[in-house]
């Protein structure tokens, strides 16, 4: 018995719903500057204009992605998440009052961190 390819699953990327499908479009006339601060304000938040454009004119806001200064926020706080981590199970290997100072150092920087937003 043959499958065809609706059938197996796993090939490919599923076929998008006909409701989601994009199939019309409006043109929209700019000036430079209106452009720009279009293409501007999308690209802050992380999209495309025309992603931009389309959410603001269905929903008349913009659910914002993080930006690249929250981004770099989380990379740095997940990092020292870790080096506590890594802090808790060698003073529990180790003693507390070895790793004492490495943990206080730990949340100086954190307290530095939070504090330069």
């Amino acid at each position: 018995m043959e499958a065809t390819l609706k059938e197996s699953p796993g090939r490919g990327r599923p076929a998008k719903e006909e409701s989601t499908k994009l199939t019309r479009s409006i043109n929209l006339k700019l000036t430079d500057a209106d452009f720009d601060t279009i293409t501007e304000k999308a690209t802050s938040i992380g999209m495309k204009p025309t992603q931009y454009a389309r959410q603001m004119t269905l929903n008349g806001r913009i659910k914002s992605r993080y930006t690249k200064e929250e981004l770099d926020l989380r990379r740095k706080i997940a990092g020292m998440a870790n080096n506590l981590n890594q802090l808790t199970r060698r003073a529990n290997r180790d003693g507390f009052q070895e790793a004492g100072l490495d943990v206080y150092d730990v949340l100086i920087q954190l307290k530095t961190l939070l504090d330069d937003r």
